[in-house]
């Protein structure tokens, strides 16, 4: 992938840029936010590791502006910041995915990876796992010959959990990105919406595709 490394530590920048080439991608540094902005609206780049606290122009108004500008470039915001109202606005603004310093490279690069599999180049329209298909443009699902109709909330959620079928998402990041609450998130309504989803997909098939993974969160996926 060609990634453009926005990072204003130069020692940083050049770690980042030499463990992105050592595994096989294209990077491309700029040290703030105006240079970063400038390079990203004029490149063609697949990804964006993008800090937050930059000079003449933070990350987040970036991504703002990039997400502005209908570029499909995917963001890894990458900062010193963890607090759950960073990571919320980041999501909100179209970030992918985020990372807090410190970080260990290793990990940095598994999520690169991850980004590069969990979205193809050719945007999918339908959905599919097992026995169940889901228009992202009609919002209706097919199962078993049942055509199945959702509430705009019960579709972000089971899109979100079709994206990615077997990865187990926890109770809160659901939340996160479905709800996108900025303070207390309530946990509780997410069991709500799984229930609804279940009676909706499962309750007429033997082969559930809503699973409760103990102590840790829903997955979708086909037995």
């Amino acid at each position: 992938m060609r990634v453009l490394i926005v990072e204003d530590e130069p020692q940083l920048a050049r770690h980042l840029a030499t463990a992105l080439e050592g595994a096989g991608h294209q990077p491309c540094i700029a040290h703030d936010g105006e240079e970063a902005l400038t390079v990203a609206l004029g490149g063609d780049f697949d990804l964006l590791v993008l800090d937050v606290n930059l000079p003449r122009l933070g990350g987040f108004e970036i991504l703002k502006r990039v997400r502005a500008a209908h570029l499909t470039v995917r963001a890894i915001m990458l900062t010193a910041r963890g607090e759950v109202e960073d990571r919320v606005r980041g999501l909100q603004l179209g970030a992918d995915d985020y990372l807090a310093k410190p970080f260990a490279m290793a990990e940095l690069l598994a999520r690169i990876e991850a980004l590069g599999r969990r979205f193809p180049a050719e945007p999918q329209k339908v959905l599919r796992v097992g026995d169940l298909s889901l228009d992202l443009e009609t919002r209706e699902a097919l199962r078993g010959g049942r055509c199945i109709e959702f509430s705009a909330r019960e579709f972000a959620l089971l899109k979100l959990l079709m994206r990615e079928p077997g990865r187990v998402f926890s109770r809160t990041e659901l939340c996160e990105r479905v709800w996108e609450r900025e303070h207390e998130y309530d946990t509780k309504l997410v069991e709500v919406f799984i229930g609804r989803l279940r009676r909706k997909i499962d309750e007429e098939s033997d082969a559930p595709l809503i699973h409760t993974v103990r102590h840790a969160g829903y997955k979708i996926e086909a037995s």
